[in-house]
């Protein structure tokens, strides 16, 4: 696994990102953006995950394998049925990543709403941590 050594206290920018992310994400939606929804949904997950990361570990990940990015996240307490829990929204957005960003196929409303209760969920559950 490929990872990056990161100051802790750049957690707050992560996260910060994260929040623009979020907010663009629900703007989209409101305006019927679906493609945009999706694809900031999925980039507001990968930023909370870094600022998690960051904040207990002091590495983020580096990899360009979605798969690293969520073992990461993991290893930070494998025995937590939270962070498993939490995992799952992190792999559900990772997993339409390249889909989202790169396929032929446009994002439906269905998409969006499911990528942003995701990204939601996950948000909340980082902010929570190291806030």
């Amino acid at each position: 696994m490929k990872t990056r050594s990161v100051e802790r206290f750049r957690t707050k920018d992560y996260l910060k990102r994260a929040e623009e992310c979020r907010n663009a994400m629900n703007r989209a939606l409101e305006n019927s953006e679906w493609n945009s929804c999706v694809i900031n949904a999925i980039h507001c997950a990968i930023s909370a995950a870094d600022a998690f990361c960051i904040f207990k570990k002091g590495l983020r990940n580096a990899s360009e394998k979605h798969q690293d990015a969520i073992a990461l996240f993991l290893s930070i307490d494998l025995n937590s049925e939270e962070i498993k829990r939490n995992v799952n929204h992190l792999s559900r957005l990772l997993n339409i990543k390249t889909d989202a960003e790169y396929g032929e196929k446009l994002s439906s409303q269905d998409d969006a709403k499911n990528a942003k209760k995701h990204a939601e969920r996950f948000f909340v559950f980082v902010k929570e941590k190291i806030t």
